[in-house]
């Protein structure tokens, strides 16, 4: 998150513009709302899993990947509405 952070910064500063601070922050908060929610932690983490056992060669199930994508769009989803109120 500080590299993210510091990239931020450093783009706002030679676009002379907040949205890429205004958009970490987004980011931020997201990440934020996942952790601190027991529900929303659980599904990340457990299509993260999925994900990296596939990485890793572990399985080859492109079924389970996409449903791991989907389950982590609808987490971020979940979060921002959460976040954005």
């Amino acid at each position: 998150m500080q590299r993210t952070m510091d990239e931020a910064f450093s783009q706002a500063i030679d676009h002379k513009s907040l949205a890429p601070i205004q958009a970490w922050l987004l980011v931020w908060a997201q990440n934020i709302e996942i952790a601190r929610r027991v529900d929303l932690r659980r599904r990340y983490q457990q299509a993260q899993d999925v994900l990296a056992m596939y990485d890793k060669h572990e399985h080859d199930d492109e079924d389970a990947v996409n449903k791991a994508l989907a389950e982590l769009s609808a987490v971020l989803d979940v979060a921002q509405q959460a976040v954005r109120g």
